[in-house]
């Protein structure tokens, strides 16, 4: 059995304080908030400092978020629930399938993206619209000028896409809804955050007896790991942002050496943490088995290791090399002797699958 010697897969263990916290999360988090018994009291008040600290770190009103489980439901709720038979859905070709497919049953506009990610404005506003906009891409990284899109199009209604950037950009303050995953500040997986600021814009897409309310709970000792997590990461992320951005560049400087490599968008408009590289004549999942081979357990957005066989619609939008791709992510723990040991095993597997 091959040992993982560093770990720069999406998926990464809990912060630290929210592993610690889990297990007591589990007993004191397992009544039903509603009821009105003296655990449901209990579990009542822990849910709503959860909310609180989440809220607080995010920089949103408490009564504006609402936890669920399930990021396709967050998806749903958050842009379905602007959208009416009147307007027509704008939303970027790099977004996530999930946009796409809600879309798919709508009157929908597709913005192209440039060679560097960015997305094209339209030459024309587009009026009676809903604005889907992601921060930043999960794949590459890349951080979308939001202000200048939103100038550019004039919505009526912004869903804003914020699972990849979570706090590590803030200052957006001009839209209707919005999403967060608990996973971008270390948080539990299958977490999320529904953020809606304007409920006079937002109705409740689901079966529903308050259609200004969305009816569901997601787990009590998640969200409350989930508030550990973002409370810890809050502190810390200004640091683990430049540590990131230095092992970054030396990854950046280093696969520029190699012949024939496409690193999708730019360090300096990117997420610190987050790298795409494709290189030419290279199959996909070889170079992902040689490098998990060598210890490092890394993503791709290549066909061969995709489970419809379809290469990275974000990669072909961005008109950049779909093949030979791998997807970094920097995490807090990692380490120069990991950074290094990467680089090799990339150039090494590069080198011997060209040959």
């Amino acid at each position: 059995m091959v040992r993982v010697t560093g770990n720069f897969q999406s998926e990464s263990p809990l912060h630290p304080k929210a592993f610690e916290v889990l297990h007591a999360a589990f007993e004191n988090g397992w009544a039903d908030p509603r009821k009105l018994s003296q655990s449901g009291s209990k579990a009542n008040q822990v849910k709503n400092q959860a909310i609180e600290s989440i809220a607080a770190s995010l920089k949103v009103p408490v009564d504006s978020i609402f936890a669920f489980s399930s990021m396709t439901l967050g998806y749903y709720l958050g842009l379905q629930g602007l959208l009416t038979e009147s307007l027509t859905l704008v939303h970027g070709a790099t977004d996530r399938k999930d946009i796409f497919a809600i879309a798919s049953r709508s009157s929908h506009h597709v913005l192209p993206s440039a060679l560097d990610g960015k997305l094209i404005s339209p030459d024309q506003q587009s009026r009676n619209s809903v604005l889907a906009l992601s921060v930043a891409n999960a794949e590459t990284g890349v951080i979308q000028e939001c202000e200048e899109i939103i100038r550019s199009v004039n919505p009526d209604r912004i869903f804003l896409d914020a699972t990849a950037s979570g706090i590590r950009v803030q200052g957006i303050n001009n839209y209707s809804t919005a999403i967060f995953d608990s996973r971008s500040w270390y948080g539990p997986s299958e977490l999320g955050l529904l953020v809606i600021k304007d409920k006079s814009q937002w109705s409740n897409p689901l079966p529903h007896l308050n259609a200004a309310h969305p009816n569901f709970e997601a787990s009590l000792p998640l969200l409350l790991a989930s508030a550990v997590a973002i409370e810890n990461f809050s502190s810390e992320v200004e640091e683990a942002n430049l540590r990131a951005r230095k092992f970054n560049s030396q990854l950046r400087d280093s696969f520029a050496q190699i012949p024939d490599v496409d690193i999708a968008g730019s360090l300096d408009s990117s997420l610190p943490h987050l790298l795409s590289a494709s290189f030419l004549n290279c199959n996909g999942e070889e170079l992902l088995r040689g490098i998990q081979g060598d210890g490092f357990s890394v993503d791709s957005g290549s066909a061969c290791t995709s489970d419809n066989l379809e290469p990275s619609h974000v990669l072909a939008a961005m008109g950049v090399l779909t093949h030979g791709n791998i997807r970094i992510a920097i995490h807090p723990d990692a380490t120069q002797s990991e950074i290094d040991g990467l680089i090799s095993s990339v150039k090494n597997n590069v080198e011997r699958l060209r040959a």
